[in-house]
């Protein structure tokens, strides 16, 4: 399939080979402190063709240039430009020197600003995160196109959905932040390892939106303080980083020297402080740094709350040989957060409830990359990195229970009918659960610069992840558990199989010339498989491909008004897979319990319980990796320093995870309690005293299966000025049309109601719906407007943000009021006729739903408007401060014949919050 791609892209594109003898130019790229400088921007002008980038240790090629003169520039985000011109005769060597004192204070950017690099992404950069002044990697994602101010409370997990309405309902399709990847400093932070821990056992709300099992990664936990760059790649990432289906989000932290720095942040929900310091020791680079954030569900409730402790040791240590340069990198990361939840003794009777959720990651990583001091060769770079990630989850739980009426005792280990005892009257119900992550990953990844007809990119690696978990699982008195009903019991995580997952790519970025124009490809795929599981799994020995490609078409220059135009454009598609994980494939077993009897006499040695208990195993082993297909198609253009872009998407994800639940028949004995009367006994009666009656009941578990449908379009776009003279102002409009439609693509089954009686029976019948999805349509269209003006001058920068948006919309999905069949005890199927429609039993399948439930619902208008300001004194000192929806404008408005009032919730308030750093 490449082969073929490439004699197509040959064939056709490629020009005739000039016959005039050629030269290269090549150099190094450094800072005023001698160290490299990656990425730097080598543009020749009036000749496109021959730009190019500096490579990680600032080395650069450019060939096949004819004789004659050159004008370049070299651009660096943060730094002045330097122009220099080249009369090329035969080949040259030179060398570029920044000056880190002179700044270009065009390239200070408090926005996103989007990427030159060939799949749409946006960066993020330390300047940007200071005037925003986020408590954690969250708060930055509002300056992606589409992105707005949210909530700052952190009392429950954040995952991340990109690309996705600000008002779309999520819940049953978490794949899409599930299948985001997180990258810092080249370790992934996604855990294939982590398990449900509380399923089944009725924590209830404490638990429910902070359980991360299927979220993915919690943005909470990490800090920003130390982060350098935030790259979000938004579209068609290389094939280097697998096991997603969203997007990826990469991290830079500090390295190098940085004076002692301390940074204190005061809001309406939290408190944070950060100590950092970085050295530089003779070819060796250290960093250090430690955080604190305590966060409140709300200032009022300070019982409810989130923790956060973060640290981070970095080293890099540098050999210089004669052909060669050698580094090797190393970190531990320490990061701990506790989520509490308790009830205030002064306003509630049960002083005893507590709930706490401590999670601790210690991350060690270590790499060693060498790279070629040869410009002109083949071989570029290599590396080899190990990183480990082992987590602590310890969630401790104290309930008071006090049931209503007498109640039997499920706690049962074991399947079949047999005695039980009774609950207690009163009791508080303790859970300790240990949970125990640790994923491995090994990784290989070579670089080499080849010309075969055109000039060849060649990555190439291989992939190596571990998973595990060695937690005990949950720990509690079986007499005393959390709820009167639970599914599940104890489990010990630590007996649950291993994974590993073994992947191999390769990609190349060729480029060909026409002319003034450049065309640009980057073309991988990735091939991957499930190791280490058992083979009655659908995946087991199966290898997955991705294939992955992205072009770029760059225009040639033009002069418009007197100004120099570049301008180019892009497309790509690719497929990219999420494997499912421990949780999803290793699924703990589902308990029903059923009362047979409950004979509870007032002599307590005269009482018998006796009950059914059926376990079911849930695990599918016809799950398959969820599949996302993507692609793109844009245009950029540069005017001098003034930027547009604006590009259109669409994905298709249609066998995501979800729950799904299903019935099974139990069969059970139901005895007669009058048939021994109490008063005439003087032993405990046996079950054999009591008459019964054989019965079944339909009773539901869940099953983890491919069936969510995801469906996203839309289209983002960014302009960025240039600083206007004189007030150094920049303005930024960015923003994004989205559109996601989400679908349970399996048919839906439902129980007749428990409180509808058949022959003495109950749960009798189970009703099977075609299209029962659970889904719905949502459409949301923003604007955010960005004046920031930076004065340097006086240490001052202030920014005012309008974010508008122009409508929201969401609509339920149509689902069937009707079954089309349903199953009676005996499991017959029999489909759903109108006679049925009659029964009275069988006619409260008819859901009757009300057609307004399926109205499209859209709200108009939602602006409101955000100031920033940062002042730094005498470059020691900054202080910053910003309010958030300082003013808002949110009509209220009339549909369907109803009155919407807006502007009545807290969130609508004005939020403040200042902060102060100080370097040493």
């Amino acid at each position: 399939m490449l082969r073929n791609i490439y004699i197509l892209l040959f064939s056709v594109l490629f020009p005739l080979c000039s016959l005039a003898q050629v030269y290269t130019l090549s150099g190094s790229i450094k800072d005023s402190k001698g160290e490299p400088m990656a990425n730097v921007s080598i543009e020749v002008k009036d000749n496109i063709s021959f730009n190019t980038f500096s490579d990680e240790q600032g080395l650069f090629v450019i060939s096949n240039l004819p004789k004659g003169t050159y004008q370049l520039q070299f651009s660096h985000v943060g730094l002045n430009p330097i122009s220099r011109t080249f009369r090329i005769e035969s080949d040259r060597e030179t060398q570029i020197v920044f000056s880190q004192d002179e700044i270009n204070i065009d390239e200070v950017h408090v926005t996103a600003k989007e990427s030159k690099n060939i799949s749409t992404s946006s960066i993020i950069t330390r300047d940007a995160m200071q005037h925003l002044q986020p408590s954690s990697i969250a708060d930055i994602l509002e300056l992606l196109p589409g992105g707005r101010t949210g909530t700052h409370a952190l009392d429950q997990v954040r995952g991340i959905n990109l690309r996705t309405p600000t008002n779309a309902s999520m819940s049953g399709y978490s794949t899409n932040s599930l299948g985001t990847m997180f990258s810092v400093d080249g370790m992934s932070l996604n855990s294939q390892s982590m398990i449900d821990p509380t399923q089944g056992f009725g924590i209830g709300v404490p638990n429910n939106n902070r359980n991360t099992s299927n979220i993915g990664v919690d943005m909470r936990t990490i800090a920003t303080d130390n982060i350098q760059s935030v790259e979000i790649i938004r579209g068609i990432p290389s094939v280097e980083y697998g096991n997603l289906t969203s997007g990826v989000v990469l991290i830079e932290r500090i390295k190098g020297y940085e004076p002692w720095s301390a940074r204190f942040k005061s809001d309406g929900y939290s408190k944070l402080f950060n100590l950092g310091k970085g050295f530089d020791l003779n070819q060796y680079k250290l960093n250090f740094d430690a955080g604190y954030l305590n966060s409140l569900k709300k200032v009022s409730d300070i019982f409810n709350g989130y923790k956060r402790i973060n640290a981070s040791i970095r080293g890099e240590k540098f050999w210089n040989l004669n052909r060669y340069r050698l580094i090797w990198s190393h970190n531990v990361d320490f990061n701990t957060t506790i989520d509490n939840e308790r009830f205030d003794p002064d306003n509630d009777y049960a002083l005893t409830d507590r709930y706490n959720n401590s999670v601790q990651r210690i991350t060690v990583g270590n790499s060693v990359k060498i790279f070629s001091s040869n410009a002109k060769g083949a071989f570029r770079n290599a590396s080899f990195s190990v990183n480990v990630n082992h987590s602590s989850n310890q969630i401790d739980v104290d309930k008071l229970v006090q049931p209503l009426a007498v109640n039997v005792l499920m706690n049962s280990l074991v399947a079949g009918s047999h005695e039980m005892s009774f609950l207690s009257s009163k009791y508080v119900a303790n859970m300790q659960i240990d949970s125990r992550p640790l994923d491995v990953n090994l990784k290989a990844v070579s670089n080499w610069n080849v010309k075969a007809l055109v000039k060849h990119q060649i990555k190439g690696g291989i992939e190596y992840s571990y998973a595990k978990n060695l937690g005990k699982g949950q720990q509690y008195d079986l007499n005393k558990p959390l709820n009167m009903t639970i599914t599940a019991r104890p489990r010990d995580f630590s007996k649950i199989p291993a994974m590993s997952n073994l992947a191999l790519f390769a990609e190349d970025r060729f480029f060909i010339n026409f002319g003034k124009v450049l065309f640009e490809n980057n073309l991988g795929i990735r091939a991957f498989t499930l190791l280490n599981l058992d083979n009655r799994y659908h995946i087991d020995g199966k290898i997955y491909l991705e294939p992955r490609y992205n072009a770029k078409l760059h225009l040639p220059q033009t002069n418009v008004f007197g100004k120099n135009l570049k301008s180019n454009i892009f497309a790509g598609y690719g497929i990219q897979t999420l494997m499912p994980n421990q949780n999803l494939l290793y699924p703990a077993l589902h308990y029903n319990d059923i009362t047979e009897l409950s004979f509870y006499p007032n002599n307590p040695e005269h009482r018998l319980a006796w009950g059914m208990t059926n376990i079911y195993d849930p695990t599918n082993f016809n799950l398959k990796p969820a599949k996302n297909f993507k692609w793109e198609v844009g245009t950029q253009f540069d005017l001098e320093g003034n930027t547009f872009s604006i590009n259109y998407f669409n994905e298709k994800m249609n066998n995501g995870f979800r729950d799904v639940t299903l019935f099974n028949p139990i069969a059970f004995t139901k005895y007669d309690v009058n048939s021994v009367e109490p008063s005439t006994i003087t032993t405990k009666p046996s079950i054999e005293d009591f008459t019964g009656e054989n019965q079944a009941q339909y009773h539901s578990y869940t099953k983890n299966e491919n069936g969510s449908l995801t469906e996203k379009n839309g289209i983002e776009y960014q302009f960025s000025s240039r600083r206007i003279k004189g007030i150094n102002t920049r303005f930024t409009i960015n923003g994004a049309w989205l559109k996601i439609n989400n679908r349970n693509i399996q048919p839906v089954y439902s129980v007749i109601d428990q409180n509808l009686v058949t022959d003495g029976k109950v749960r009798q019948y189970i009703a099977s719906y075609r299209n029962g999805s659970s889904g719905g349509t949502y459409e949301s269209f923003n604007t955010n407007l960005t004046a920031d003006s930076y004065l340097p001058k006086l240490g001052f920068n202030l920014s005012v943000s309008v974010q508008s948006l122009w409508y929201n919309s969401s609509q339920r999905l149509f689902r069937d009021d009707l079954p089309i069949g349903y199953y009676d005890i005996e499991q017959n199927y029999h489909e759903y006729t109108e006679a049925d429609r009659n029964d009275p039993i069988l006619r409260n399948f008819d859901l009757k739903t009300d057609p307004y439930t399926y109205y499209k619902f859209t709200q108009p208008i939602d602006l409101l408007v955000n100031v920033k300001a940062t002042k730094v004194i005498k470059e020691k000192i900054r202080i910053a401060m910003f309010v958030n929806r300082l003013f808002i404008y949110k009509p209220n408005y009339t549909q369907h014949g109803h009155y919407f009032i807006r502007r009545n919730s807290a969130e609508d308030n004005p939020y403040f919050g200042m902060e102060l750093n100080i370097k040493i």
